[in-house]
């Protein structure tokens, strides 16, 4: 049990920290006419800032609901940990980043915006623009989380 809790407060901790900054960033700097302003596209499915009642719902649930979705992808990846251990941190990053960024994100089954699902069933007002804009966030957020679990995972003496 020991060993799952320092895994996981591991992954939760990269998951977070990964999460708030570059979303913080992709926000400023990318995606925030999506939120607020005189098109806010994702407001008409989402609670964003400009509705100040909806907002304190998101400011209340953020960090608890990413520590849970934290804990859940350390339950996903801890059956395979042995494995990764073993592995040198390319391979780790790559792996990690690959199964978050293709499972987690492009291939999920949620309609959202950057999602396979979300290209196909979306109403049109939500860009392929859109599409591609939340990119970066996901990508860079996906290898910056995959880095920082590939670093902090004991080295294994073989290599695969």
């Amino acid at each position: 049990m020991k060993r799952f809790a320092q895994f996981a407060l591991k992954v939760t901790t990269a998951h977070v920290l990964t999460y708030f900054v570059v979303g913080a960033a992709a926000y400023a700097y990318l995606t925030h006419e999506f939120y607020v302003g005189q098109n806010p596209i994702f407001a008409t499915f989402m609670r964003t800032e400009a509705e100040p009642v909806l907002w304190a719902h998101v400011m209340r649930w953020f960090l608890p609901g990413q520590i849970l979705r934290g804990l859940l992808l350390a339950i996903a990846l801890y059956p395979f940990l042995p494995t990764i251990e073993g592995w040198p941190f390319g391979k780790r990053l790559g792996s990690i980043a690959g199964l978050y960024l293709i499972i987690g994100c492009w291939a999920a089954a949620t309609a959202s915006p950057g999602t396979i699902e979300g290209l196909i069933y979306l109403r049109p007002e939500i860009t392929k623009r859109a599409h591609l804009l939340v990119q970066p966030e996901i990508i860079v957020q996906s290898v910056g989380m995959a880095a920082l679990i590939a670093w902090w995972l004991p080295r294994g003496n073989r290599k695969v």
